[in-house]
C-alpha cells in the first residue's frame, strides 16, 4: 500500500490495482480497503479472492471482507508505529488526511489518543493539541458550529474560558468521546447563554444614567425577541454580542415551523411550544466599547434606539445568524434613521 501524497476526497472510491495469480486483473477495484482509508491505494497480487464475472472487480464475500479488515488493522499498526518511531511524519500525514484518522477514532480507542496527542484543533488560545488544551483549560467548552466558534472564541478567551472549535466533521463526536480514554476530560459543549454569566456587570452608577435608553431599545426589540443588557468585557473593540441559548434557539425554531404550516401542525406545534420553558436570546451591549457609550449618551431615547437597533443587525451579521424579515426589516429600518439624522446635521426632532 502507498499513501497519496496529496488530500483525497473521502466520496471518492480507492482504485485499486489487483493481480491475481501474478495477472493483471483491473487497475480499478475498490472496496479493498476500509471507507477510513480512502488516503491509501494498494498493489496486490492475490490467489484466493475471486473476481466477478466480468473479471473487472472483486467478489464481494467473506474473505474479500476479511482482507479488506487484515490491511485496515496493517495501516492502523503503521500509523501507531509513525506516532512513536517518526513524530513529524505523522504531522506531515495528518495535515493532509486527518479525515481518515478521525473517522477512525470514532469507534478506534487507540487512533483517539493519536488524534488527542497529535491532531491540532482551532482553539481560543491558538492552535495546539486536545491534550495541550486540556492542560491549560481542564474545564473547557467547545462548539458545534465553526461560526459560533469565530462569534465567541475572541470573547470566551478573554473571560479566561477556553474554547474548542468542533464546528469541523467528527470534531464534535470526538471531543464527546475524550472520557474514554482519559477520565479526567470534562470538555462540554457551551451553551452560548452561559457566556453571559462570565461577562463583567457595568458600573452601577454608568448603569443608572443609561437606564431611560436601555428601557427605550428594550422596547424597541421586544417585539423581536430579544432582551437588551449591559455588559462590561473584553475584547473592547466589539461594541454588541447576539447570545442566544441552545433552548432559546429550539424554541425559535419551533416557532418558525409552525408559521410555516398549515393549521393542524400550527395547533400541535404551539401546543409543544407553550410547554417549553425558554429564556429570551440577549443583546448584550458592551459598556467598554467608546461607540456603545457615545450610544447610551445620546440627549434623545428614541435616537438611542435606534442605534441599539442597528447595533442588533450587525451582532446578528457578526454571529452569521440567519436574519429573518423582521431582522431585516429592523436593520434596513435603523440605518436608514441613522443616516436621516446624520444628514440633518445631528439635529432631533
Amino acid at each position: 500500500a502507498y499513501i497519496l501524497p496529496t488530500p483525497a476526497n473521502p466520496a471518492v472510491r480507492g482504485a485499486h490495482r489487483v493481480y491475481l495469480k501474478r495477472m493483471l486483473l483491473t487497475e480499478s477495484a475498490d472496496g479493498l480497503l476500509p471507507d477510513w482509508a480512502f488516503f491509501a491505494r494498494c498493489v496486490v497480487d492475490a490467489a484466493e479472492l475471486r473476481p466477478t464475472a466480468s473479471r473487472e472487480a472483486l467478489y464481494e464475500d467473506e474473505l474479500l471482507e476479511h482482507t479488506r479488515d487484515e490491511l485496515g488493522r496493517q495501516l492502523r499498526a503503521w500509523l501507531v508505529r509513525l506516532a512513536e518511531t517518526d513524530p513529524d511524519g505523522l504531522r506531515a500525514f495528518l495535515a493532509l488526511h486527518h479525515l481518515g484518522v478521525k473517522a477512525l477514532a470514532l469507534h478506534d480507542d487507540d487512533m483517539l489518543r493519536l488524534v488527542d496527542r497529535w491532531l491540532e484543533y482551532e482553539t481560543s488560545a491558538g492552535p495546539m493539541t486536545l491534550a495541550q488544551f486540556r492542560a491549560g483549560h481542564p474545564t473547557g467548552r467547545y462548539t458545534s458550529s465553526v461560526d459560533e466558534f469565530r462569534q465567541l472564541a475572541g470573547v470566551s478567551g478573554a473571560q479566561g474560558i477556553g474554547l474548542i472549535n468542533g464546528g469541523y466533521v467528527y470534531d464534535s463526536e470526538i471531543l464527546a468521546r475524550l472520557p474514554r480514554i482519559d477520565p479526567d476530560a470534562r470538555l462540554e459543549r457551551l451553551d452560548p447563554a452561559e457566556l453571559a454569566t462570565h461577562l463583567g456587570p457595568a458600573d452601577p452608577d454608568a448603569e443608572l444614567r443609561a437606564r431611560p435608553l436601555l428601557d427605550a431599545a428594550a422596547r424597541a426589540l421586544d417585539p423581536l425577541g430579544c432582551e437588551v443588557v449591559l455588559r462590561d468585557f473584553d475584547p473592547a473593540a466589539l461594541p454588541a454580542l447576539y447570545l442566544t441559548g441552545r433552548a432559546a434557539q429550539h424554541h425559535a425554531d419551533l416557532r418558525e415551523a409552525r408559521d410555516a404550516s398549515d393549521e393542524l401542525w400550527a395547533d400541535v406545534l404551539g401546543a409543544i411550544e407553550r410547554t417549553i420553558a425558554t429564556d429570551r436570546p440577549r443583546l448584550v451591549l458592551n459598556h467598554r466599547n467608546p461607540l456603545v457609550r457615545r450610544v447610551l449618551g445620546l440627549p434623545h431615547p428614541s435616537l438611542a434606539a435606534t442605534a441599539v437597533e442597528s447595533l442588533y443587525g450587525l451582532a446578528l451579521l457578526h454571529g452569521h445568524h440567519p436574519l429573518r424579515p423582521a431582522d431585516t426589516a429592523t436593520l434596513n429600518r435603523s440605518l436608514l434613521g441613522l443616516l436621516d439624522w446624520a444628514v440633518q446635521g445631528g439635529t432631533h426632532d
